[in-house]
């Protein structure tokens, strides 16, 4: 373990093999050989040299002249040339010159027979002046430092930066801020000296919930794979709502004139969802004190608190491509009642309701609202259908076992059949003139 955390230290907590970023759009590089390989060589590897390729942007590290003899330790070899520049090879020096003079002055431990014997009383009143004595010898060596000469002048590129930026014909030859921080050491300004940077090293971390303690998202566990085992977000449980604009409406908002507008909800979960809506209501605390801290700039009806969202079922969306319907709001026969109960429009596992708001001031007009939504989970199915729990995850799973810590605690198994959630959302509709 010591000598791995020795290894990370080196590299700087970065990736020490093929790993690198594109300068360009932060994408990772591939190494692909200048020659492509001939017939004599087809069962070998490519001949170099070789070079960074970026497969996005269409980038590669011949643009820099920057070029490798071998397709592996490509981080060593930058390394090399790294640690070649005079502002590396400066610091290391300095930090050599402070290392030794601290080496010779640093006070001598005691040997391990001795830590019992010092800690008592009487060791401490006879030594302690002796001690005394000594420390101030060593705080007088300490601040004795030695002159530190530099072993080389680093070379000062502002005037010739200066005049290249002078001289450029097209901004493109200019870095971005990222590109800069990137490569922090050096920070520069053209686009030809950014240079590709080793990957960050990552970790691979399970979350369980502070409540429940059930195990809601477990990455695997391989370095090259990006899949998780088990990913139970939160956004794939909860109606995603989506704000729609009337046809032959007033929009922006005008103060005092009542606007329709749809708010669109969607249902990602295979059981019925039945779904409450409800806005903070702005009331007095007393005859002296201001109104709530959450006051909203005008006035926001509802039109169908209360409504289902049916469930959602893939076989619906091959459906509607090979047999289109017309849109509810289009139909002759259905405008009579289209909106007499607030609903705009429900459809498969989507429902559209109605929201009338009246500004009563120009400015950003918000507005928050509490959703609570409820449906009966099926205990015989699990979120394997929904791609939340790998297969092989969940036949290494005991049905047997506790739920405390198992596998099986990101299950949906529940003692009560009907399950109730609410959370608050801000709707944002722009401002009002």
């Amino acid at each position: 373990m010591k000598s791995y955390l020795i290894i990370v230290q080196t590299v700087c907590l970065r990736c020490a093999r093929n790993c690198f970023q594109c300068p360009i759009c932060q994408n990772t590089l591939s190494v692909v050989a200048a020659q492509e390989p001939t017939q004599m060589s087809a069962l070998g590897p490519a001949p170099g040299p070789y070079f960074l390729a970026c497969n996005v942007c269409r980038w590669n590290s011949q643009e820099i002249n920057m070029t490798f003899e071998k397709p592996t330790s490509l981080a060593l070899q930058l390394q090399k040339n790294e640690e070649a520049l005079p502002d590396a090879k400066e610091f290391d020096q300095l930090k050599e010159h402070f290392e030794k003079h601290l080496r010779v002055n640093s006070p001598p431990s005691l040997p391990t027979s001795f830590l019992s014997f010092s800690s008592s009383t009487a060791f401490s009143k006879y030594m302690g002046s002796q001690f005394q004595h000594d420390s101030q010898t060593q705080q007088g060596k300490l601040d004795d430092i030695s002159d530190y000469e530099p072993s080389a002048q680093v070379p000062d590129d502002d005037v010739r930066l200066l005049e290249s930026m002078t001289t450029l014909r097209s901004v493109d030859g200019v870095s971005t801020l990222p590109q800069r921080f990137s490569q922090l050491y050096d920070q520069p300004y053209e686009l030809s000296k950014v240079h590709p940077q080793r990957i960050h090293l990552a970790i691979k971390r399970s979350k369980r919930c502070r409540n429940c303690r059930h195990i809601l998202i477990k990455p695997e566990q391989k370095a090259q794979a990006t899949r998780f085992k088990i990913k139970l977000v939160a956004m794939n449980y909860i109606p995603t709502i989506t704000l729609l604009k009337l046809p032959r409406k007033n929009w922006p908002l005008q103060v005092g004139v009542p606007t329709q507008l749809v708010l669109k909800f969607t249902n990602p979960l295979y059981e019925e969802m039945n779904i409450t809506l409800a806005t903070p209501q702005i009331r007095k605390k007393s005859a002296d004190d201001e109104e709530t801290e959450h006051k909203i700039r005008g006035k926001v009806t509802i039109l169908s608190p209360h409504f289902t969202v049916g469930a959602y079922n893939e076989t619906i969306e091959y459906d509607d491509e090979m047999y289109p319907t017309g849109n509810r709001r289009n139909n002759a026969n259905f405008a009579a009642n289209a909106y007499a109960d607030g609903v705009y429009e429900k459809r498969n596992n989507y429902t559209s309701i109605l929201v009338e708001v009246i500004p009563d001031q120009a400015g950003e007009f918000k507005f928050p609202l509490l959703v609570t939504y409820n449906y009966k989970s099926d205990e015989d199915r699990m979120d394997v259908s929904s791609g939340d729990i790998d297969a092989d995850e969940m036949d290494d799973m005991d049905v047997d076992d506790s739920m405390d810590g198992s596998k099986k605690s990101s299950l949906r198994f529940d003692d009560d059949k009907i399950k109730s959630y609410s959370f608050w959302c801000l709707i944002g509709l722009g401002s009002a003139v």
